[in-house]
């Protein structure tokens, strides 16, 4: 059985007396009260509604957004950065691929607790415009997190995407790939590995996070692609900040 370290022990309960969750106190941690998923918060009260928690798991003390509490609970990343030009994906219309461009812009991101890993394909909460048709067939109205693509011509990448984790406790830690016939593309990571800027395309072609998934659009749940870990300078301490989210790996010993 996993036992805490004093200091764990102590860092945990002060890190939920700082960042008190906006719902009940069973999701605070405590020593004696640490959960790690959204599902072992409804197993320990079944009225817990949906809403920001801590949890602890595999070393990581984090916070996420606890969805559909009462009927599938699932844990989500709030991102700060929302709207049209900030955490969206694009398939970039033309060439052999006609209509008009497919975007999608995410608001949260599924994340798997244990791993910390996004299902770039879950669209609970993400908003697509557009539509076009993929090599003349296909029809495309959807894209999954941080994808860029398009059908233009060889090495051209006209698709375009963008991770941005600032304002979040987060930092990508995941390589990047190309996709397709004859791809193009490129990834520019950047302030501290929180901001990601994807171009991609070929005939047709893309450039995603690895590992590279074949003709990567109209997603389903499932695609845990993105791998992020705790940002360097992710949160801070203090009662000011108490409302801010928290991403700090912590060590554990066993016996």
């Amino acid at each position: 059985m996993a036992k805490f370290p004093v200091r764990t022990s102590a860092f945990l309960m002060a890190m939920c007396a700082v960042v008190p969750t906006s719902v009940t106190t069973s999701a605070n941690a405590s020593p004696n009260n640490i959960f790690s998923s959204c599902q072992a918060i409804r197993q320990a009260n079944p009225s817990a509604p949906d809403g920001n928690y801590v949890l602890f798991n595999n070393g990581h003390v984090f916070t996420v957004y606890c969805h559909a509490m009462q009927t599938a609970p699932a844990e989500y990343i709030n991102l700060a950065k929302t709207g049209r030009h900030a955490n969206f994906s694009q398939y970039t219309a033309g060439g052999a691929s006609p209509g008009t461009d497919v975007r999608t812009t995410f608001t949260k991101l599924r994340v798997n607790p244990a791993t910390l890993t996004v299902d770039i394909g879950d669209l609970t909460f993400a908003t697509s415009t557009g539509s076009l048709r993929h090599s003349g067939s296909q029809t495309v109205t959807s894209m999954p997190y941080g994808v860029a693509m398009s059908c233009v011509a060889p090495l051209r990448a006209d698709g375009r995407a963008k991770i941005d984790l600032r304002g979040t406790p987060y930092r990508v830690d995941n390589t990047f790939a190309t996709g397709g016939f004859e791809p193009a593309g490129t990834a520019r990571i950047r302030a501290r590995n929180q901001v990601v800027d994807l171009t991609g395309g070929g005939f047709c072609g893309w450039m995603m996070p690895a590992p590279v998934r074949f003709d990567p659009f109209n997603p389903s749940p499932g695609l845990y692609n993105l791998k992020l870990n705790c940002a360097e300078r992710g949160t801070t301490h203090g009662h000011r900040h108490r409302h801010r989210p928290v991403c700090y790996r912590l060590s554990t010993t066993t016996n």
